[in-house]
Formats: structure tokens, sequence, C-alpha cells
């Protein structure tokens, strides 16, 4: 049985449970098996270049150390990518990719929710660039969720609101921790389309108040069960996940 809303699960950094994040093995696996809406983050290297990246330093899913900003992408795709949890098979092949990369790759077929990682005045520009380059702008018109489609997001209103200046027909989302009439109203005095609270603070009552305001809504930082439950009896529209297809187990057991 489908879950009883119309709920979609992001694969946060791809499959990012059962393979290394924000690789493409993570991104294929998610995409085999039906979630063809991803995550994944983009800053910039040491020379300025846009690569396919979460953490600020490289220490955590790579074999090597120190801020992604101070390493070139040559050198970024040395390391090894390790990921962060313990994967049952090998990986070993993986690697750091170029936001050009990945946009190459899932063009006309994915809906990618990048995310602007760091608040570097070049940033927004540099990814409006890469998203005309590969053509994602013929399918920026589009829902929040549907495929191909592409979303902008970022936790800095400041960087999203630069973003959205450069391209006022993509969908921008601000990625916040609590889900309020304040920051609601941010969003729409800024023109953004969509507001992402935590998933373990979204209630009700705030997601059908962003609904009046014109806004879509989708959760982050899915921890467990009670989150996943909470964060889809809200009425939000769906919500990046690191385990897709268990999450989709789970909430097609719950709506039986």
């Amino acid at each position: 049985m489908e879950p009883e809303l119309d709920f979609t699960l992001i694969a946060h950094r791809g499959y990012s449970f059962s393979a290394p994040e924000n690789s493409f093995e993570a991104f294929d696996m998610a995409f085999e098996q039906g979630f063809d809406n991803f995550e994944l983050d983009a800053q910039i290297t040491q020379d300025g270049q846009l690569v396919v990246f979460h953490d600020q330093t490289v220490d955590r899913v790579t074999d090597g150390s120190g801020e992604v900003s101070d390493h070139t992408m040559d050198e970024l795709r040395a390391l090894k990518l390790i990921g962060g949890y313990e994967f049952k098979n090998d990986f070993s092949s993986a690697y750091i990719m170029t936001l050009d990369e990945f946009l190459g790759r899932y063009t006309g077929r994915a809906h990618p929710h990048l995310e602007l990682k760091s608040r570097e005045a070049a940033l927004p520009a540099m990814v409006a660039d890469a998203l005309k380059r590969h053509g994602w702008l013929d399918v920026a018109d589009t829902g929040a969720f549907d495929a191909p489609g592409i979303t902008v997001s970022s936790f800095w209103a400041d960087q999203l609101y630069r973003s959205k200046l450069r391209l006022p027909n993509v969908r921008h989302g601000w990625l916040i921790n609590e889900l309020t009439e304040e920051t609601v109203d941010v969003c729409v005095k800024l023109g953004f389309d969509s507001v992402y609270p935590r998933a373990a603070t979204a209630t009700p009552e705030s997601v059908s108040h962003a609904y009046d305001r014109g806004l879509s809504l989708r959760g982050w930082g899915i921890e467990n069960d009670d989150d996943m439950a909470r964060i889809y009896h809200s009425g939000a529209g769906g919500t990046t996940v690191n385990w897709p297809g268990e999450a989709k187990a789970f909430l097609e057991a719950m709506a039986e």
C-alpha cells in the first residue's frame, strides 16, 4: 500500500546509508530504486571549481584531512572517499565529483535539491552558471518535487537571496531549524518558494501556516522513525533521508 499522503522521499546526498555520500554510487543507487529527488551540496575548491561535498573539512568521509577550500579539485579527487557508515559493498572506486559532472550525468531525469554550503560571495553565481551550462533552467518551472526539476537551498538566507536574484524562475528553499511565523515572513519577503524545517520541530499547525502563505515545505534531519512519522503526519510534502528505501517501507507499513 502506498502512503496515504503525497510524500516525497529525497535521497540525502544520495543513498548515503548504503554508499559513500555525494558519490555517483550513492546517487545511482537511489535512482535505480525509484528515488529521483536527490539532495547534494556545493562548495568551492582552492582552485575555483565547484565540488559536490558536504562537510567543511574532508576528515569525516575521506582518508585525508583539512578544509575543503584548502584543496584543489585534483587533490580532492585523489582522496579515498570512505563515507560515513560501514558499507556492505566495495566502493573503492568512488570519488569526489565536480558539480558539472553531477549535472551532466542526471540532466533531464532527476530533481536535485542543491544546497549552497558556504557564504562565499562567488558561490551563487558559479552555481547559476553551472545550471545554465547543463540546461537545467529548461526544467526550472516545475513543482516542488517533479522530476526533472531543480531546487536551490541553503541555511544562509543572504546566499539564497543572491541566488534567487540570479535565478528568479528556479525554486529556492530556506533550510531552518524551526518553523515560526517569523521564518515564514522572511521567506515571503525575500521571494523564496519553500521553507524546510528540521523534521523534529514540524507541527501540523506550523506547516499549515506555511502553506497558507504560499510556500511549499519539506523536512530535513531525519534521525529515527519518530522523526519520520512526525514530518509525515505534519502535512509536509516530503523530507530528505539517508535511507529512502527503508523509509518508504516504514511509511507504507504505517499507512496500512
